[in-house]
């Protein structure tokens, strides 16, 4: 472990957690929306999940249209974003990219990672390509690479660094004039790195302001539709007159958008809803398979298994079920 690691682990270890839960805070749209400073759009927070294993079957698939990048402190687990599936641990550093579904998978209990939340306007207020060169290793980075920088790679000491500046410059208390010139002087000197961190890929053409914020629109709308109308037969035609697309484009603009197919969404948001009637009503398998768009009860059987590993019943027990004591730390929720 190089040193800027272990300082920037060591800082943390001292700071003080904040508990953040999921449930409630995901609209039906899956968008997890967030209030930003005016004066320098930024975020910063070490999170922990005390509740999280509790929260059998919560589904944390969510989106959001700012950029965000957290380092794990402590813990292990799995985590996916867009088409994106990987393991994490302390020191990695994961990109979350707008617009991608993304979310844990599993984690251990002492997972708490220094999480950064921050819009573009923080970066490149007025939308000038030097600007938004910063924001690369997001906007150019190919789909072909993973969004972690392992703890041990070889550009992650200067991220690091740079990350453990920043969290001085957030946490520890000075002038409010003196903390934003340094919040934002840290926060594009993290950016540089992380540049360079994933230059090794080479890069795609960025999107412009403009091209960002239609992308943007038109998802909105199709989840909208989806989230009010995926309990009917929704056929594709549909869904790509609301996002003015042909089926062909509207399929590429979907997966490229959120970096899952279409098909798999919708099966995920039903799967999902019928989870959370198992956990919070005393209604039939048949009726939630009948309420949620299933052909049945065995085609809802078949694919809750196939997520789940358990059928629905035996889902629904173990939510009611006192958690037991024993289990390991992150055992719980192994796909």
């Amino acid at each position: 472990m190089n040193p800027e690691t272990r300082d920037l682990l060591a800082y943390l270890s001292g700071q003080k957690l904040e508990t953040f839960a999921v449930a409630g805070r995901i609209d039906g749209r899956r968008h997890l929306a967030r209030e930003f400073p005016a004066e320098l759009p930024l975020l910063i927070s070490h999170q922990a999940y005390p509740t999280y294993r509790q929260m059998v079957g919560e589904n944390w698939m969510h989106w959001q249209d700012y950029y965000e990048l957290w380092v794990a402190s402590g813990g292990h687990g799995e985590y996916r974003c867009g088409a994106h599936q990987f393991a994490f641990g302390p020191g990695d550093v994961v990109l979350i990219d707008p617009l991608k579904l993304h979310g844990v998978l599993r984690m251990e209990k002492a997972h708490a990672p220094l999480v950064l939340f921050f819009r573009a306007e923080a970066v490149a207020p007025t939308g000038a390509a030097l600007d938004r060169a910063f924001l690369s290793a997001w906007d150019r980075r190919p789909e072909k690479i993973l969004p972690r920088l392992a703890g041990d790679h070889a550009a992650a000491g200067p991220v690091h660094g740079a990350m453990l500046r920043l969290a001085r410059a957030w946490f520890e208390p000075q002038a409010s004039e003196s903390r934003s010139l340094a919040l934002k002087l840290h926060l594009m000197e993290l950016l540089f790195h992380l540049r360079r961190a994933f230059a090794g890929g080479g890069e795609v053409a960025g999107e412009t302001v403009t091209m960002r914020s239609d992308r943007e629109a038109r998802l909105r709308r199709v989840l909208e539709f989806v989230s009010q109308h995926c309990h009917e037969s929704v056929a594709q035609p549909d869904v790509a007159r609301v996002a003015g697309m042909s089926v062909g484009r509207f399929r590429e603009f979907f997966k490229e958008t959120t970096g899952w197919g279409f098909g798999d969404y919708l099966r995920d948001l039903r799967l999902e809803r019928a989870a959370r009637m198992l956990r919070e009503t005393s209604k039939s398998v048949a009726i939630i398979a009948q309420i949620n768009g299933f052909a049945d009860q065995s085609h809802l059987q078949r694919l809750f298994k196939a997520k789940h590993g358990i059928s629905p019943l035996a889902y629904r027990k173990h939510h009611l079920t006192e958690e037991p004591k024993a289990e390991p730390a992150g055992e719980l929720f192994k796909k």
